[in-house]
């Protein structure tokens, strides 16, 4: 089962985080002693699912309206059974009754018909990167197949530098490594060849370089 599934995406957003995903795993006992609520996910982002205020006439899901605000009350009613909760009391009890009400749409965000839609939002997201970055269908498959989380959209792509050095010099400068002082000295090259041994980094077919988010 994947750590994550796909609900929904954000129609009127144009933006890095318009597609959302939720945990998988409904029955979350945290620390033994809460249940953990929704959070919205994403390479670059998780927010309580609530906090997000989303307006269900702008996104594009699977579940029905009613499906969608029975989930948004689910979290709030989780969230309210609080902390201190001890296994096999009432809380406890309320916390599995909420989770076992749940379970048949999450079993809707597991399905074939969401799995399709899926697909689908993916082929927009890799429009999407075509244009943004000039990149190739082949290209962006790459960069997924190396990507080692399970989100698939734009939010994955931080950056597309034209080469290996031209990475290397952003990078070390941003990360500090590079100063007045050792700037004649650093090298670049070497450090380029590194950075591309880290999954983070993936030199294309034409010689630049896309930079992942995680």
């Amino acid at each position: 089962m994947s750590k994550y599934v796909f609900l929904y995406k954000d129609k009127n957003r144009d933006d890095r985080d318009c597609v959302k995903y939720i945990s998988n795993n409904p029955m979350r006992f945290e620390c033994g002693h809460y249940f953990g609520g929704i959070n919205l996910n994403g390479s670059c982002f998780s927010t309580d699912f609530n906090y997000e205020k989303t307006n269900y006439d702008n996104i594009i899901t699977v579940l029905t309206k009613e499906e969608f605000e029975n989930l948004i009350r689910f979290n709030e009613e989780i969230h309210n059974l609080g902390y201190s909760i001890t296994k096999g009391d009432d809380r406890y009890n309320k916390g599995l009754e909420l989770i076992s009400e749940i379970k048949p749409i999450f079993d809707k965000l597991n399905s074939e018909e969401n799995a399709t839609l899926f697909e689908k939002i993916v082929e927009e997201e890799i429009e999407y990167l075509m244009d943004e970055y000039s990149l190739s269908e082949d290209d962006i498959k790459e960069i997924f197949n190396k990507y080692g989380m399970e989100y698939r959209d734009r939010s994955i792509i931080s950056y597309v530098f034209n080469s290996i050095g031209e990475c290397a010099e952003e990078e070390a400068e941003s990360l500090g490594y590079v100063t007045k002082n050792n700037e004649r000295w650093f090298n670049y090259e070497k450090f380029g060849e590194d950075l591309l041994e880290e999954e983070r980094y993936l030199e294309l077919s034409d010689g630049r370089v896309a930079v992942s988010n995680y």
